[in-house]
């Protein structure tokens, strides 16, 4: 380490800071450029001589692995000589056996067979010896190399320590070197960017100073000829605008005399154009107007026989289509009243399923609170030694009654017997007129009679199928503004079903509690109707401004049903129908209690 320590520091290059002048920092540029060209051979012989004990421990591994190499190879000629030298002797000893073995065959007696054993048998113990001490001497050796195998790992590791150390060491020194070095050349090159920008800066002075005044000179030399150049161009400037002006004005005189004469020459030319021109035009427009009513009055007719032709046609189809649609029609009023009377037979069926479902729950529910009646009696006089009292049971709320209908539509068989008139009387409107004008005429009529059947036919199942949906309309908005007079286990068990089938149970379950009978339901939505037109009469224009700056959910909540009555208005309604019209079934106490719940809720509306 001391040795590398010295060859840094022959490297290193003092130097002195000073304020020198232009001179003295010439000539250090001049030795910083030498050591510059010092600095690769003093590298370069560092890292020689850094190596070197690297290089050496490489060495001496070397040799000693070349020596290791040579005593394996001579240790195995011996193990090999040994092992040739057993294999003859081991052979010779067999023959020797083999040989025992045969002259034993020829022995008799038993004396002579075990003296050629015993005999064999010592053999056999002096081959199994030799091998035995030639196993031994083999393990032996094995086992010196083994630990010889070992002494060379840790050696190895040793060197390897040593080698890692010095290359340690090596990279130490030359990172520190080579750190001097750069420092030394950046102060180097400091010193020279220095003395070069402070000469670059005195030439850029002068050169600047003296461009600044050649270009003086040259601005003031370039003023004296703009001057005289400009005096110059406006006197030329005066006398060509002279001379334009008189030629212009002398241009222009000549071109208004040749305009004139040119428009005179071109207005009497135009005339006799137009004048021709004109007859030519007269004479093409007549004849084109007369083949142009010719050829329109011969597409005219025949237009007129293909109209003719289309509409005969296009009648015949119609009278088809009309009776075709008229069966189809009667079929599917049929049809409607054969799925009405469907519907009502199986709401009759749910409601009486519903009412069986709800007597056997009920009953279960009465058994088990006896149960737990018991139980409790149980309870309080055996473990608590307390006296028990039979708590009053509230009866059922539901009275199974007949579920309500919805009202039966009107015979639609009335609508069939219009139709069938209608249509005949429609037979007698074509008269057998030979023109083609009267069998238009003919074919008019029975198309005129035909549409107003089929008019009035629609128009009535409409006005039917309209009064329908607004009832049902009517006894929706009922069933939900009327919700809190139903019980919450009927709610939940009607909620997973569809819209239509939870409104005909909630619907029969209302009307049934409140004493409706199905043949009051139409006056009942009538007199819903009637109502919301008394109370729109009745109530202000301030009140109908409220109404309408009501809250926006409630509004698209019943937005199909907002038209026909009003939500509000539904329980005040309700509440005097049943007066009106109730009054021989106020007697029952469960009516009179629903009554008052309806008035408690209209009053907290208000």
């Amino acid at each position: 380490m001391s040795e590398a320590d010295n060859a840094v520091q022959t490297t290193r290059v003092s130097t002195q800071e000073a304020d020198v002048g232009p001179g003295a920092e010439l000539s250090e540029g001049a030795m910083g450029g030498e050591q510059e060209e010092q600095v690769p051979h003093r590298i370069s012989s560092l890292q020689r001589y850094l190596t070197t004990p690297v290089t050496n421990i490489q060495t001496a591994a070397d040799a000693r692995e070349s020596m290791r190499r040579k005593e394996l190879e001579q240790a195995r000629k011996v193990r090999l000589e040994w092992l040739e030298n057993d294999v003859r002797s081991s052979q010779e000893k067999f023959e020797e056996i083999t040989k025992g073995w045969s002259m034993a065959k020829d022995k008799v007696t038993p004396r002579e067979l075990q003296e050629a054993l015993s005999g064999q048998q010592q053999l056999c113990a002096l081959l199994v010896e030799n091998k035995k001490k030639l196993i031994n001497d083999l393990q032996q050796e094995l086992k010196v190399g083994d630990d010889r195998y070992v002494k060379d790992l840790r050696k190895q590791v040793e060197e390897l320590d040593l080698m890692m150390e010095r290359m340690e060491d090596q990279v130490k020194t030359l990172t520190k070197a080579y750190r001097e070095e750069l420092a030394q050349l950046e102060r180097v090159y400091q010193q020279e960017n220095k003395v070069l920008l402070i000469t670059d800066k005195k030439e850029r002075h002068q050169l600047l100073k003296k461009l600044w005044d050649e270009e003086l000179e040259r601005l003031a030399q370039r003023k004296k000829k703009v001057e005289e150049y400009e005096a110059k161009i406006h006197s030329l400037m005066l006398e060509t605008i002279d001379k334009q002006s008189v030629i212009k004005t002398e241009e222009t005189s000549n071109f208004q005399v040749l305009e004139r004469e040119q428009q005179q020459m071109q207005g009497t030319n135009m005339i006799m154009r137009l004048k021709q021109i004109k007859e030519r035009d007269d004479v093409e427009t007549h004849k084109f107007n007369l083949a142009n009513m010719k050829s329109r009055i011969i597409s005219l007719q025949a237009e007129k026989k293909n109209l003719v032709t289309n509409y005969m046609s296009q009648v015949k189809q119609f009278r088809t289509k009309s009776r075709h649609l008229s069966k189809d029609h009667k079929r599917n009023i049929q049809q409607y009243e054969r799925i009405q009377k469907t519907k009502k037979h199986f709401a009759v069926a749910d409601a009486r399923r519903f009412d069986e479902m709800w007597l056997t729950l009920e009953e279960e529910v009465r058994q088990l609170v006896e149960r737990a009646l018991v139980i409790d009696q149980r309870i309080c006089e055996r473990h608590l030694g307390l006296a028990w009292e039979r708590p009053a049971l509230p009866s059922s709320p539901f009275q199974p009654k007949k579920p309500a209908r919805t009202p039966d539509p009107q015979p639609v068989s009335q609508l069939i017997h219009t139709e069938q008139s209608s249509q005949c009387s429609q037979g007698t409107t074509t008269d057998a007129s030979g023109g083609p004008g009267s069998q238009a005429e003919g074919v008019d009529a029975d198309a005129c009679g035909e549409q107003t059947a089929a008019q009035s036919e629609s128009d009535a199942w409409e006005s039917e199928e309209a009064r329908l949906s607004t009832e049902m309309k009517v006894m929706e908005l009922l069933c939900d503004e009327t919700g809190f007079l139903m019980e919450d286990q009927l709610l939940k068990m009607l909620a997973p079903l569809e819209k239509q089938g939870p409104t005909s149970v909630k619907l029969g379950s209302l009307l049934s509690s409140l004493g409706v009978e199905e043949e009051d339901l139409p006056k009942l939505a009538d007199f819903l109707l009637t109502y919301q037109q008394q109370q729109t009469k009745v109530s202000s224009a301030a009140e109908r401004v409220s109404i309408r700056t009501s809250t926006f959910d409630q509004a698209a909540a019943v937005e199909t049903n907002s038209d026909l009555i009003h939500p509000n208005h539904v329980l005040p309604a309700l509440k005097s129908f049943l007066k009106q019209h109730m009054k021989s079934r106020l007697d029952d106490p469960s009516l009179c209690l629903h009554l008052h719940v309806i008035w408690a809720v209209c009053v907290c509306d208000l």
